[in-house]
């Protein structure tokens, strides 16, 4: 009888220590928490809006010029980290050697995740600029960015093939 005892309270801890083991052991907090926004590249062809593929791509804050977001990628979209600690970013886009910038103006509201993740900055968008050096215009589609991923939030145009050559 108490073979049988200790082997029943053997297992038991067993797998009283196997659960609190892979309990301990797993993100509780499994989901990025970076929310990001969505920039997607357009052209207009005889009136008609068309994706682009962006070749030869580098990106990078403004605040942080030797940290590259994206490099020598051929893209059609590119997702963008904002500042959650300003009300504004500033990312510069260099396309063959010429630059231009892309101003994204947002208010910021922390909103309450769990209490293992915590908190996540929501931005509501209230504004988009170019310098007009690349990029024809910008497009507001989306002014909230949260945790969507892969959602578009801008569309940045470039101008026709006809004035490029102006530019």
């Amino acid at each position: 009888m108490e073979l049988t005892m200790r082997n029943i309270v053997t297992a038991f801890l067993a797998i009283l220590l196997t659960a609190a083991i892979t309990s301990c052991g797993e993100d509780e907090c499994d989901q990025s928490l970076r929310n990001l926004a969505g920039f997607a590249f357009y052209s207009i062809e005889e009136g008609t809006q068309v994706d682009s593929v962006i070749p030869n791509l580098s990106i990078y804050a403004a605040a942080q010029p030797d940290t590259l977001l994206y490099d020598s990628l051929d893209r059609e979209a590119v997702y963008l980290p904002l500042n959650p600690t300003q009300n504004q970013t500033r990312f510069v886009f260099v396309i063959d050697s010429i630059v231009d910038t892309v101003s994204i103006d947002y208010t910021r509201k922390q909103e309450f995740v769990s209490h293992p993740c915590g908190f996540i900055t929501r931005f509501q968008i209230t504004q988009s600029r170019v310098s007009h050096s690349v990029f024809d215009s910008i497009q507001t589609i989306n002014p909230i960015v949260t945790l969507n991923e892969n959602e578009e939030h801008f569309r940045l145009y470039l101008p026709p093939a006809d004035t490029v050559a102006d530019r």
